[in-house]
């Protein structure tokens, strides 16, 4: 029986609506109560249902911080309201993506698009957001996944924690804990499994994906979440859009002790400091992480994150189903814009700095790989992008490919994004085919980035590409096994080096590309790439003296 709360919340729900002509959906129950979402009209030709800012998990504050996501308290008494994105996370940035102005403890949400009109049960795509494992949601604009579910998928995106609220490194945690967003992951794909067949979709055809970190995240979950290791994956495929390479951890307990000690905060830095911390204030436990520079990410602790995962390709001890994996053409560009010894004539300062982090590589075979000043590195800034590039998204991506068809005998598509869309971002040609500049054109969100100045309306060539992706990521999601199903993107055969796929360039079809000249460099850093990531010195960088 529906209470008095419940009633009143549906009739100012149907009042709001009213003003904006949009449509209450009936309420579905859930595993995290009843919630009624709205049916959308207006974004794509397609209507669409959707269902915002549903709780998957619990708040995360106070006795909860730290800890694994716990059940949502089930009330069935009251509809929520999913008619809007819910809270980001907290964020580790001061200026976190649009999407994020309002952040809270209480964000582990989840949200669905699906086709209106949709008879049967349809493939499900969870996406995973990138961001640095310190910044982004679910909610930001250009992650929107209207355009994807009109061609008929049920879309699912979610919110995880972030920096110092996912990755404490503490040693006063229990093992297996330490990396939360990858266990908040695991929550948000479970709750998808048992709750997707009231929102049309198929538990049992999941692919899960993301870009950048969320690439990366969708590894660790390959990796982790596999019958090697005693899980049901639940999941049929996976998409990862420039998988990333583990960064570099810091001694257990001393980012944390840094925030602990500050004399806002003032908690002890052995026993006892993770349960005092859990009585402060999220936001001062914020503003003391950046402004003390304390850093919090992934832990390599070898029981939910591992240190090779080449090693365990190799062995079968992962997750074993079809893949669409690749990068984009100039990933280094946006990486080490910031970065000083990015802009000297030669790499010697950049091959030793804390940007690119791997300071055990040889200089002197660097230069030869990227000699500088030549025809194709004709700046210390290419040669450096270049490095970046390779060694901590191309060739994880060539080895992705390499042992997932030799080892595992999985199905591979592998590509590369390579449209200078110079209109479409404020830094024009020169930054190229950049880090992230593939998400507008996969999600079909060209059109939203004009409304942000300086950037212009997108051209009809553009448009044509992102129509062409689009096609090819919702045909994997249908069928992952039969894969993209555009004219010129084939199986990848490490063998043969025109199944490497390149888009960008044509509207009606993927061009063959060149791994072999594209994957060259990776012979080395292939040498170097087990010993990463090792954990910084105390001091902090990898030049102490």
């Amino acid at each position: 029986m529906w209470s008095l709360q419940a009633t009143t919340s549906v009739l100012l729900l149907l009042a709001s609506f009213a003003a904006g002509q949009q449509s209450l959906l009936p309420v579905i129950q859930t595993t995290s109560g009843p919630v009624q979402g709205y049916l959308d009209t207006n974004t794509t030709p397609v209507s669409l249902n959707k269902w915002l800012g549903m709780r998957f998990a619990a708040d995360t504050s106070g006795a909860n911080r730290w800890l694994p996501p716990q059940p949502v308290a089930r009330d069935p008494s009251t509809v929520f309201d999913a008619t809007a994105y819910g809270p980001a996370c907290i964020q580790g940035v001061y200026n976190g993506y649009n999407g994020t102005s309002v952040q809270s403890e209480d964000c582990l949400r989840v949200n669905v698009i699906a086709p209106a009109n949709n008879t049967g049960l349809l493939p499900v795509y969870v996406w995973i957001t990138g961001g640095g494992f310190n910044s982004q949601a679910a909610s930001n604009p250009q992650v929107d996944g209207s355009h994807l579910a009109a061609t008929g998928i049920v879309f699912v995106s979610f919110n995880y924690r972030l920096a110092l609220f996912a990755f404490p490194h503490s040693s006063e945690m229990a093992p297996g804990t330490q990396n939360l967003a990858l266990l908040d992951t695991r929550a948000a794909v479970e709750w998808t499994r048992d709750n997707i067949i009231a929102f049309g979709g198929d538990p049992s055809h999941i692919v899960l994906g993301g870009e950048s970190v969320g690439a990366e995240m969708t590894n660790y979950y390959v990796s982790y979440y596999n019958e090697y290791y005693g899980h049901e994956p639940l999941i049929i495929g996976a998409i990862m859009q420039v998988n990333q390479a583990s960064q570099p951890m810091y001694p257990g307990d001393q980012q944390l002790a840094i925030v602990a000690s500050n004399d806002t905060v003032n908690c002890p830095t052995g026993a006892g400091m993770l349960e005092c911390l859990r009585t402060k204030d999220a936001f001062l436990l914020k503003s003391v992480a950046l402004a003390t520079n304390a850093q919090f990410q992934p832990v390599i602790d070898n029981i939910t994150i591992f240190k090779d995962y080449v090693l365990q390709t190799k062995q079968g001890s992962v997750g074993r189903f079809p893949m669409l994996i690749g990068t984009n053409r100039d990933e280094g560009t946006l990486i080490i814009n910031g970065e000083p010894t990015a802009y000297w004539p030669n790499i010697t300062g950049y091959a030793k700095s804390t940007n690119l982090n791997l300071p055990w590589a040889n200089l002197s075979v660097l230069e030869d790989i990227y000699p500088t000043p030549s025809v194709q590195y004709p700046y210390g800034f290419n040669a450096s992008a270049a490095m970046w590039r390779d060694a901590h998204m191309r060739c994880l991506v060539s080895n992705l490919g390499l042992w997932r068809t030799y080892a595992l005998g999985e199905p591979v598509w592998r590509y590369e994004f390579d449209l200078v869309a110079a209109n479409l971002n404020s830094l024009g040609v020169s930054i190229g085919t950049f880090h992230g500049s593939d998400i507008r054109f996969v999600f079909g969100n060209w059109a939203e980035i004009q409304l942000d100045a300086p950037y212009e309306p997108a051209t009809p060539f553009e448009i044509g590409v992102s129509n062409l992706m689009v096609t090819a990521w919702t045909n994997f999601i249908k069928n992952p096994w039969a894969g993209p199903q555009i004219p010129g993107w084939y199986l990848y055969d490490p063998a043969n080096t025109t199944t490497l796929a390149i888009l960008g360039n044509s509207t009606t079809e993927a061009l063959p590309g060149d791994h072999f000249t594209g994957d060259a460099s990776c012979a080395y850093w292939n040498t170097i790439l087990p010993l990463f990531p090792q954990t910084f010195p105390a001091c902090g960088t990898w030049t102490c003296s």
